[in-house]
C-alpha cells in the first residue's frame, strides 16, 4: 500500500465522521452538545479539505514529472 492510498482511506474515514456528525446533530437538543458536535464536524472539515489538497498535490506531481521526463521502453 502507498502513501496515495493510505491519503484515500483516510479521506474516506474521515468523509464518514463528518457525515456522523451532521447525523449526530439532527437528534442533538441541548445547545452544548450541539455546539461540540458543529466543532467536531468543522474539525473534520477541514481535515478533509487538508487530505484532498495533499491528495491533489501528490497526484499532480506524479503527472506533471512523467511529463518533463518520459520513460523510454528499452528494447
Amino acid at each position: 500500500m502507498n502513501e496515495i492510498d493510505i491519503l484515500k482511506d483516510i479521506l474516506e474515514y474521515r468523509i464518514s465522521l463528518q457525515k456522523w456528525y451532521n447525523h449526530a446533530l439532527l437528534d442533538v437538543i441541548n445547545p452544548e452538545a450541539k455546539a461540540l458536535f458543529t466543532r467536531l464536524r468543522d474539525d473534520e472539515s477541514r481535515a478533509v479539505l487538508n487530505i484532498q489538497q495533499k491528495l491533489m498535490r501528490m497526484e499532480a506531481s506524479c503527472r506533471i514529472a512523467h511529463k518533463i521526463f518520459p520513460v523510454k521502453n528499452r528494447a
